[in-house]
């Protein structure tokens, strides 16, 4: 007897099916259900690279100052060592410090012209791993009562393929510190300028804004040559002659 209760309630369950709505319902349910599922699996995927990107870009960020604080460091330890080094050439004349260095560093360079200073000499340095040129300075103040100050001047390439990302893309005269020195970069075309001073950041932005402004002064006020323009005449051509021509008869055998 309960067999048989037992497969009359399985065959009613099994008989029974639900409505057509009903399934079609559960479906639909369970189709928008995935796609939250999916949604959270991009929110969640979106959400994780944007946590790589943001500390990946921060890393690098962090790793650039790291290299731009160790440039910073070296450039200064350098002009301390080289203030208690002899010169390889000493010289007040930049021009011959520019020809002193035409051969020994690449590319060829341009000793900045700094106001109230006058250049002592130079030398071949390291910085960055390559050799530069080291220029040294001497500040020429108003009052004789100001103590007379050094400044150390390095000059790189500055599209060199090892330069730090900073000096590629420098446009402005940027003033940093390291080790109770501020340390100096400009840029002019292809050459990077990095000095090295005890000076006041006033007074080194004073000094460079001099600088260029004096520069732009010399190129409007450049006189014009006074002495008239000549023009060599045209030369003088010999006539030309034809030679002589003689005509004699022809005659043809008979």
């Amino acid at each position: 007897m309960q067999q048989a209760l037992r497969r009359a309630a399985r065959h009613s369950v099994s008989g029974m099916r639900a409505p057509a709505s009903l399934r079609a319902g559960i479906q639909v349910g369970l189709k928008q259900e995935q796609r939250r599922a999916q949604v959270g699996v991009w929110l969640r995927a979106g959400a994780m690279a944007l946590v790589v990107v943001t500390v990946g870009g921060g890393w690098a960020a962090f790793h650039t100052e790291q290299r731009l604080s160790a440039a910073r460091t070296e450039a200064v330890q350098r002009h301390s060592k080289s203030k208690a080094l002899p010169f390889e050439i000493a010289s007040n004349t930049p021009e011959q410090v520019e020809e002193w260095f035409k051969d020994k560093v690449d590319p060829r360079i341009t000793v900045p012209q700094l106001p109230k200073a006058k250049p002592l000499g130079g030398r071949i340095s390291i910085l960055n791993g390559r050799e530069v040129a080291y220029i040294s300075y001497e500040t020429l103040p108003d009052n004789e009562d100001e103590p007379r100050r050094r400044l150390g001047v390095f000059v790189l390439p500055g599209d060199d393929e090892g330069a730090l990302p900073k000096f590629q893309a420098l446009q402005a005269v940027e003033v940093d510190s390291a080790q109770g020195f501020n340390v100096v970069t400009w840029r002019d075309d292809e050459i990077v300028y990095e000095m090295v001073t005890d000076m006041d950041e006033s007074d080194i932005r004073r000094m460079l804004a001099e600088r260029d402004s004096g520069e732009k002064l010399a190129r409007k006020s450049a006189p014009e040559s006074d002495e008239p323009l000549y023009s060599l005449p045209p030369a003088v051509r010999p006539p030309y002659s034809r030679p002589p021509i003689s005509i004699e008869p022809v005659t043809y055998p008979q």
